[in-house]
């Protein structure tokens, strides 16, 4: 087998297998994507408010 036809066989593999993937739908893309951004943001502003007080203690403890 030369290197053309192992290429040809494998591009035609590859689509039959993106033609079997059970692709999502668009409403569970967009709703799982803002999902993904709300935690982001939720965790962000935990991990920065938990940074500050954690500071703040640090400062405390090292000043007295």
């Amino acid at each position: 087998m030369n290197a053309m036809t192992r290429i040809r066989n494998y591009v035609a593999s590859v689509r039959t297998e993106i033609g079997r993937v059970s692709w999502p739908s668009r409403k569970e893309v967009v709703s799982l994507t803002v999902l993904v951004i709300l935690l982001s943001v939720v965790l962000g502003i935990y991990l920065g408010l938990a940074d500050l007080i954690i500071t703040q203690v640090l400062r405390l403890l090292l000043r007295g």
